[in-house]
């Protein structure tokens, strides 16, 4: 049979995504969201090889063409918006005029999906929520992405990632005993919230294949994240009170935290078993520490007192070795460790740029561009990023004629009257100065 990881990689193919088929392809979505966890949740589709176009509110656009790391953009772009817009085709059309009502009904009809986050009711006050799409699409699949939901008696309450965080209980588990909680960084209120819409509109997708049925999708950021939260409602309903803060240690691991090596690096060491505690007791020439009944067993292991002498034994080992004696420890005992990278580390990681993870690519208006990678692989249908994102309505020409049949004067006519436009001469939303958009066929379709 020959090698297996030869053949894994051969089977997955890295650097050959684009010449195999796409999963999603065929599947049209409407996304009307903003800022980060619904675009994301529609830039997943994409990757997949749904065609996927992007309503924006004329001129300004989506309000996350304005955020960019410390307010610095790239070739006058948001990265902010390039983060979670990835492969859509974008159009803008004021959804508050009749005729931009009219003209979004057109394209729900010939669609598959439609996905929003808006605050609640905003929708169903344009007429263009699920009750109204179904009427006009009935196998339409729906999904709104909110803080709290589509009904209950917050619905009203408006969230971005921190606030979906702090409602959720998530900030409270999070930092050290005796401070203040922590927000988790990196905006995974949003992110996990995007996943989960993602994979909800795969099984829905799935179950109107079986039935010919569309439904409606209601997903919640507050009641996302205590799904990540392990058993943190089973805590508080046996032992009625909160779930401490923990900092860097682990409920259910012993030893388990980050400690400081002699060469000032950090490494985290978990251990679950009984038989990676032996090994590492073996690799610290520490066996006497298995006859003590402190740490004898994974639960005597978990005791607050008796984990907090652990943690310090470890801590002391690792202060007297550098991280290369600890990993190298590690691998001949046979018990986890793990360096603490900066990004700029996994940036560089072979590893992951061979499994395509750190995407390098040509972007057809910034050039050469890279991007976290799709995590999911796939042999026969794998993910990839074609483009980042376009200025607003820069595909109103290509949608609304290859989409809907529009003639270049009726387009003509929609612009005049304000119906769609493009983008506004305000950094964030306008091509690159040194893309010139009219040598482009797709703009000037």
């Amino acid at each position: 049979m020959g090698d297996y990881f030869e053949w894994t990689e051969k089977l997955f193919s890295p650097g050959r995504e684009y010449e195999k088929p796409e999963a999603l392809e065929g599947i049209r979505v409407l996304d009307l969201t903003m800022v980060i966890h619904g675009p994301e949740t529609a830039s997943l589709l994409a990757e997949f090889g749904a065609e996927v176009i992007k309503v924006e509110p004329a001129g300004m656009g989506d309000l996350i063409r304005s955020v960019s790391l410390w307010a610095r953009f790239w070739k006058e772009n948001s990265l902010g918006a390039m983060w979670v817009n990835r492969n859509k085709y974008h159009v803008a059309i004021d959804l508050k005029n009749p005729k931009g009502r009219d003209l979004f009904l057109k394209l729900a009809e010939k669609s598959d999906v439609i996905v929003e986050n808006f605050r609640p009711g905003v929708m169903d006050r344009l007429g263009l929520s699920y009750r109204y799409l179904k009427n006009v699409k009935p196998d339409i699949i729906y999904i709104s992405l909110s803080g709290y939901g589509q009904w209950g008696e917050r619905w009203d309450w408006p969230s971005f990632d921190a606030s979906g965080q702090a409602m959720s209980g998530a900030s409270a588990v999070s930092g050290y005993e005796g401070r203040i909680p922590l927000r988790l960084p990196h905006y995974p209120g949003d992110f996990i919230n995007a996943t989960v819409g993602f994979m909800c509109v795969l099984i829905a997708l799935y179950y109107r294949d079986r039935t010919g049925n569309g439904q409606y999708i209601d997903i919640s950021q507050v009641e996302t994240l205590p799904r990540i939260m392990d058993s943190v409602y089973t805590y508080v309903g046996l032992k009625n009170k909160s779930r401490p803060r923990m900092g860097n240690r682990d409920p259910n691991l012993s030893p388990a935290n980050m400690y400081r090596t002699s060469d000032g690096k950090l490494v985290v060491i978990s251990v679950l078993s009984q038989r990676e505690f032996e090994s590492l007791c073996n690799a610290m020439n520490s066996e006497h520490l298995l006859d003590d009944e402190r740490f004898s067993t994974t639960s005597a292991r978990l005791r607050r007192e008796n984990s907090d002498v652990l943690d310090r034994i470890v801590a002391e080992w690792v202060a007297g070795r550098t991280l290369d004696e600890v990993m190298d420890a590690a691998k001949n005992h046979g018990f986890s460790a793990s360096p603490v990278r900066r990004s700029f580390d996994v940036y560089h990681d072979k590893h992951l740029r061979d499994r395509r993870s750190v995407w390098l690519y040509h972007d057809p208006l910034f050039g050469e561009m890279v991007s976290a990678g799709n995590p999911l692989k796939m042999s026969r249908t794998p993910a990839r990023i074609k483009w980042s994102v376009y200025p607003v309505g820069y595909h109103n020409r290509y949608v609304f004629k290859k989409v809907l049949g529009l003639r270049d004067d009726e387009i003509d006519e929609l612009l005049r009257e304000g119906v769609i436009s493009y983008w506004a001469d305000i950094i964030g939303r306008k091509p690159p100065v040194d893309f010139d958009p009219e040598k482009d066929p797709v703009f000037t379709w």
